[in-house]
């Protein structure tokens, strides 16, 4: 049985609405965002005065935007985020070369998604154009069975809102004992992916993944690939 989550309700819409105002390059009416958010202008207007007596949101003759505290919060998460660039890109480049195909840096992004913070494009017509800044479902794809893996809560707090199959809960323990996981197909037709967790002093910090079209990365090289990328990270 799915155990419902507890969450409150006004903390949601209240970040629902600085991801709607952070999606546009202009300001925004009241009308369009409560349109967007689908709640009432009144609920919607209540919440925004809010984000502006804190400081979150702005409002000036065009609309609502972000507020600059939001700068101030962003900050230490941008400098993790180069941190992790700075170690693991040589690897993320390693990865990219030796494959002839994409490779992505990707971290947790809440209990439900990840977050590509960087990636090396090569010229593949089924791999993500400009993945940076894009999420992903964490029950999607190879990146997110790492995450799962390796991360015993975050897998407990997605059973409570999904339910997650037995053959699904054997997949993930296979990840922890080899060490990488593998998406052949599943999340999208003719497109295999490999994924390897990343450590800092022991820490569990990110995932590393490279994807391709599945007759050129077939399992038996994303097998050989996953070896080496393990013994060099």
């Amino acid at each position: 049985m799915i155990k419902e989550r507890k969450t409150i309700q006004s903390l949601e819409r209240g970040f629902a609405l600085l991801e709607i105002l952070s999606l546009s390059a202009q300001p925004l009416s009241l009308g369009e965002i409560s349109r967007q958010v689908q709640l009432g202008k009144t609920t919607v207007h209540g919440l925004l005065s809010t984000l502006c007596h804190l400081g979150y949101a702005q409002k000036n003759e065009l609309g609502y935007a972000l507020g600059v505290r939001l700068r101030e919060l962003s900050k230490p998460l941008e400098q993790h985020d180069e941190m992790l660039k700075r170690h693991f890109m040589p690897l993320i480049k390693q990865m990219a070369m030796l494959t002839n195909n994409t490779a992505y840096l990707a971290i947790q992004s809440g209990a439900q998604e990840y977050l590509y913070i960087d990636a090396i494009e090569q010229e593949n017509p089924l791999t993500l154009r400009n993945p940076r800044g894009r999420r992903e479902g964490l029950t999607t794809s190879a990146i997110g069975k790492v995450f799962l893996a390796e991360n015993p809560q975050l897998r407990r707090q997605v059973r409570k809102n999904t339910p997650i199959s037995s053959d699904f809960e054997a997949e993930l323990n296979q990840v922890i004992q080899q060490g990488f996981a593998l998406d052949l197909e599943q999340a999208e037709a003719e497109l295999n992916c490999l994924a390897i967790p990343l450590f800092i002093d022991g820490q569990f910090v990110a995932v590393a993944g490279v994807s391709g079209h599945a007759q050129d990365l077939t399992q038996h090289r994303l097998i050989d690939f996953a070896k080496q990328f393990l013994s060099v990270r």
